[in-house]
């Protein structure tokens, strides 16, 4: 793809595809002093100061926060934001240089993707234990470096951070950032999932979430269950026991607290590596509290999930099709 202003301003506009989007970030990263890319970089920055309220300038202003950078010219806070965008398409293994905090050295990135019925441990540089579950990968750095040890994740984890209070730990998932200082907690953050939820089980953690103005943040302490809508923006707050809680790494436990079907189908299809398909919009959106803590297998779990009529299962050359009632 030939590169042009045009192209440049679809891409901070937000309206490029997927392939179109990785091609520019990769571009921007190898051509961030190319006079044509700075030009269009300065006259977006310019349009954004002019509406001090613009979605373009609070997420900015939030990455200079994230990356704990001071006062800086606009060129290198557009620097920052072209970096961290690229962070987040970057293969297994690919080694990228960048120029955060002026350091030329090249970063080398980790991933790990875990298969379906699969899951995974990960040890990180400073110690920080990871367990994923089926379908989840995360990206982290060979070594932390810099104000703060960050992460990205698409899918679930149970994690038991190092503490280490000079450098906060971030992950960073989706639109959403949570902030941990040294504690246990299961993240479910599937980028195909309509909720985003954490329990926290010891220690502390900030929520970040995006909202209509700016950025707003949830605390949570032990024993809290934090659930985030993407679809509504609505943002829930409940209890459950931090000592009774069994998450997935618990004999494949599963905790559907107030969760929508489809969220339910794709974590069930994860898990135990059989297609499962919402066939019926009327149940689509039809939502569960229900646990299974005693290492049931997928005919268990249906089983009971469609116990009060509302739902059918229908097997069909090795996929589940889930309906309403007749």
């Amino acid at each position: 793809m030939n590169i042009t202003r045009n192209i440049l301003q679809a891409y901070l506009e937000g309206t490029l595809s997927k392939d179109e989007t990785l091609e520019v970030q990769l571009f921007l990263a190898e051509h961030m002093d190319d006079p044509m890319v700075r030009d269009v970089l300065d006259e977006q920055f310019e349009s954004g100061r002019s509406d001090a309220d613009s979605s373009a300038v609070r997420a900015l202003v939030s990455v200079r926060k994230r990356l704990g950078m001071g006062e800086s010219r606009r060129p290198v806070l557009w620097l920052a934001a072209a970096a961290v965008a690229l962070l987040l398409a970057i293969p297994a293994s690919l080694k990228i240089g960048y120029n955060l905090h002026k350091d030329p050295a090249p970063v080398a990135w980790n991933e790990v993707t875990v298969p379906i019925s699969s899951t995974r441990e990960v040890q990180l540089p400073d110690g920080t234990h990871l367990v994923l579950n089926a379908g989840s990968r995360v990206t982290w750095p060979e070594s932390f470096a810099g104000s703060q040890r960050e992460i990205f994740l698409d899918g679930e984890v149970v994690a038991s951070v190092a503490k280490d209070p000079e450098h906060p730990f971030i992950i960073h998932s989706g639109e959403a950032d949570i902030c941990v200082h040294g504690t246990t907690f299961d993240l479910k953050s599937y980028r195909d999932a309509t909720m985003l939820e954490v329990v926290l089980m010891e220690g502390s953690v900030s929520l970040i979430l995006p909202a209509e103005e700016g950025r707003r943040e949830v605390r949570l302490v032990p024993g809290d269950i934090a659930q985030f809508d993407r679809f509504t923006g609505a943002v829930s707050l409940g209890k459950v026991s931090p000592d009774g809680f069994k998450t997935f790494n618990d004999n494949r436990s599963f905790s559907f607290i107030n969760i929508p079907l489809t969220d339910i189908a794709a974590d069930l299809e994860r898990s135990f590596g059989t297609p499962i398909v919402v066939a019926d919009s009327k149940v689509a959106s039809q939502r569960f509290l229900a646990f299974f803590t005693n290492g049931e297998d997928l005919d268990e779990i249906l089983k009971l999930l469609s116990r009060n009529g509302n739902l059918r299962v229908v097997r069909s050359d090795g996929t589940v099709y889930l309906y309403g009632k007749k």
